[in-house]
């Protein structure tokens, strides 16, 4: 099992659900720089939800202030300019913030999502 990370940031965008051919789900929120981030510049980081957990972003606005659970999850891919490695941030909770820092109510998370991958998704990637 992938160690589990958090990050808390502003919520930049909230993508909508994409749906591939192989059935597979996933959407996407980008979280920006904290209200209390040290760094002057803009450091949008994007966090995929995948399968059943496409609804916990249902919902979650632009401007709330969230604290993401995820994992870091790579997978390496040959094709026809050799191989190439993919990194991904698969997100298991979000929790809305208050100005303050605490905690709105927690959305709940589902069991651990599979991350194993599916070979349907290449051809579906945009590189």
């Amino acid at each position: 099992m992938s160690q589990i990370f958090e990050y808390t940031g502003v919520v930049d965008e909230v993508l909508p659900v994409q749906t591939f051919s192989s059935g597979f789900t996933k959407r996407d929120v980008i979280i920006g720089n904290d209200v209390d981030s040290p760094s002057k510049y803009p450091n949008p980081i994007k966090f995929s939800f995948k399968k059943d957990n496409c609804s916990l972003l249902d919902g979650v606005r632009k401007g709330q202030r969230a604290k993401v659970r995820f994992a870091i999850d790579g997978r390496r891919w040959e094709g026809p300019r050799g191989v190439q490695y993919f990194v991904d941030l698969t997100a298991l909770k979000i929790e809305v913030l208050n100005a303050d820092g605490s905690s709105t109510e927690p959305v709940p998370a589902p069991a651990e999502p599979d991350v194993a991958f599916d070979a349907g998704e290449l051809d579906e990637m945009p590189f």
